[in-house]
C-alpha cells in the first residue's frame, strides 16, 4: 500500500515536470475574459512569436510594432469574439517594407494563414476603429 502511494505521487509530479517543460507555443488564443484589463492591449515579442490580445470596448488604435521574428515562414491566427462593433485593420511588413499579410475584419472571425516571406518580418501596423470585442492575434515561426 505504502509502495502504491508513492508510485502514485511520483507519477503525478512527474506529470507536472513534464508539462512544465514543453517550449511550444500553440497558436490557441486564450480566454480573453481573464486577466486582460479593458482597453488595454498585451503584447509579447520574442524572436518565435508575437502575440497581442485586448479586450476591448468602443476601443480606437493605430500602432506600429517593431517585430523580431527570426523566420521567413509563419502561422498567423487570429481569432475576434464577442463583436459587436467596429474594424480590425492588421498588416505585417518584411525588411524590404513590403506587406507580406494584409487583413480587414468587421465581424467576428477565427482564422490560420500560412505567411511566407524572402525576408524577415520587421514591422506590424494595428488599427483599430470603435472595436468591441475580444481580439487575440498569435504570429508563430515556422
Amino acid at each position: 500500500m505504502r509502495i502504491t502511494k508513492s508510485f502514485l505521487i511520483l507519477g503525478i509530479a512527474g506529470l507536472i515536470l513534464v508539462s512544465g517543460c514543453n517550449n511550444n507555443v500553440d497558436l490557441v488564443t486564450p480566454s480573453l475574459s481573464d486577466s486582460l484589463i479593458e482597453n488595454t492591449p498585451a503584447i509579447v515579442n520574442k524572436q518565435d512569436n508575437f502575440t497581442f490580445a485586448v479586450k476591448a470596448k468602443n476601443y480606437d488604435e493605430t500602432s506600429d510594432y517593431t517585430l523580431t521574428l527570426n523566420s521567413t515562414n509563419l502561422d498567423v491566427a487570429l481569432a475576434v469574439g464577442n463583436y459587436t462593433l467596429g474594424r480590425i485593420v492588421i498588416e505585417i511588413y518584411n525588411k524590404d517594407n513590403i506587406k507580406i499579410f494584409q487583413g480587414n475584419y468587421v465581424g467576428g472571425v477565427a482564422l490560420v494563414q500560412g505567411v511566407t516571406s524572402e525576408t524577415f518580418p520587421t514591422k506590424i501596423h494595428f488599427t483599430l476603429t470603435k472595436v468591441s470585442a475580444s481580439v487575440s492575434l498569435a504570429i508563430k515561426t515556422k
